[in-house]
């Protein structure tokens, strides 16, 4: 799915809910969607490890891929 970068920011911190560390890239995307006026948008949560924050460019179009469990297998740009 073809998706264009609006915003991005770095979290980090613990998990209220496990206490677990979690470090991760959001990415925050539009795209065309059937019975939307306009655009829908949503946060993708990124690995920053495999999706460096430097290197995600606002404004840029590019693939978003899921699995079949809707987990992201892919972000490459367009």
């Amino acid at each position: 799915m073809k998706v264009v970068v609006i915003g991005k920011e770095h979290v980090s911190g613990k998990s209220r809910k496990t206490g677990n560390p979690f470090d991760s890239n959001i990415v925050h995307v539009s795209y065309k969607k059937n019975g939307v006026t306009g655009e829908a948008c949503e946060s993708i949560w990124l690995s920053p490890d495999s999706y460096p924050l430097s290197s995600i460019e606002v404004g840029k179009q590019y693939n978003l891929d899921r699995d079949s469990r809707g987990f992201v297998c892919g972000f490459d740009k367009a």
